[in-house]
């Protein structure tokens, strides 16, 4: 898996919200209390045809804010990627990889129902998986700190060669 740090994964931007969900986190309060008997369903149900039912103006409104949110992502991940010498394309494949490892847990623990005992071990196991890759990154990290100290001292001493050579050559002149 390509490398990306902790601080540089904590710092990601996140991605904006669609047009739904800012009209639903705006009416979400209003409407749990005049249905609060409602489950979470319910109350999607209800939020949901509210949003089939609101005129197009309004509905555009939601547009626009998604639309400026959008545009905001990208100049703060453009931003994101340049302070952390990233490269975009390394970055979608680390993030598919931790996508598809998600996943793959997930689909093992649908199969089975389990009781909240099994739930703490496939939590002790998602945080296994954390620390494995956390445990990967640092290594990469420790590896590409070393072959940089390396190559910097190998430039050094080959400019201290050139030096000495440049010293011999003067002093027979």
């Amino acid at each position: 898996m390509d490398y990306i740090s902790d601080d540089a994964m904590q710092n990601m931007p996140k991605k904006p919200q669609n047009a739904y969900m800012i009209y639903r986190g705006e009416v979400y309060d209003e409407v749990k209390k005049k249905n609060q008997e409602k489950s979470m369903t319910e109350l999607t149900q209800v939020i949901s045809q509210m949003w089939n039912d609101l005129d197009k103006k309004k509905k555009e409104k939601y547009e626009n804010e998604k639309e400026k949110a959008q545009n905001q992502y990208k100049k703060d991940y453009e931003a994101w990627l340049k302070k952390y010498k990233l490269d975009e394309e390394k970055v979608k494949t680390c993030l598919k990889e931790l996508k598809q490892e998600k996943k793959k847990h997930k689909k093992g623990s649908k199969k089975v129902t389990k009781a909240s005992k099994d739930d703490d071990e496939s939590e002790d196991e998602d945080e296994q998986r954390i620390q494995q890759i956390k445990n990967k990154n640092q290594k990469k990290e420790q590896k590409e700190q070393k072959e940089k100290k390396e190559q910097k001292e190998t430039k050094e001493k080959e400019k201290q060669k050139q030096n000495q050579k440049e010293q011999k050559g003067n002093k027979k002149k």
